[in-house]
């Protein structure tokens, strides 16, 4: 996972980018074998290229019939990946909802789904 995010494995850590440590947690995650992933904003704070590689490595890493829950604002770049989406307010289910079923009940994206329920 170190080559394939292009991560030097000889490097300290506290030498690393905020993006590369940010990736170097999601290996230490992802390497594990567990049946539930819980992942906190695994994308935030990264270039869109590097994006793409982390999901890429939670697609190809996590154990099957494991479960991943992901929390993260950047709904347009994950929606793609998801089977079912939860939105929470003030600590509160304000939504949970297949993906697929949700796009055809409300005919719409779930990033726009997601900016018109949360927006200010």
């Amino acid at each position: 996972m170190l080559s394939l995010l292009q991560i030097d494995g000889s490097m300290l850590i506290k030498n690393l980018s905020k993006g590369t440590k940010e990736k170097l947690q999601l290996i230490l995650a992802m390497s594990r074998r567990a049946h539930l992933y819980l992942l906190d904003e695994p994308i935030a704070g990264v270039d869109p290229a590097a994006r793409d590689y982390i999901l890429k490595t939670i697609i190809r890493n996590y154990k099957e019939n494991a479960s991943i829950i992901l929390s993260t604002h950047l709904i347009s770049d994950v929606e793609n990946i998801l089977d079912d989406v939860i939105f929470i307010r003030d600590g509160r289910l304000e939504r949970f909802a297949s993906v697929d079923e949700l796009r055809d009940e409300k005919q719409t994206s779930i990033d726009h789904l997601f900016r018109e329920e949360f927006k200010c």
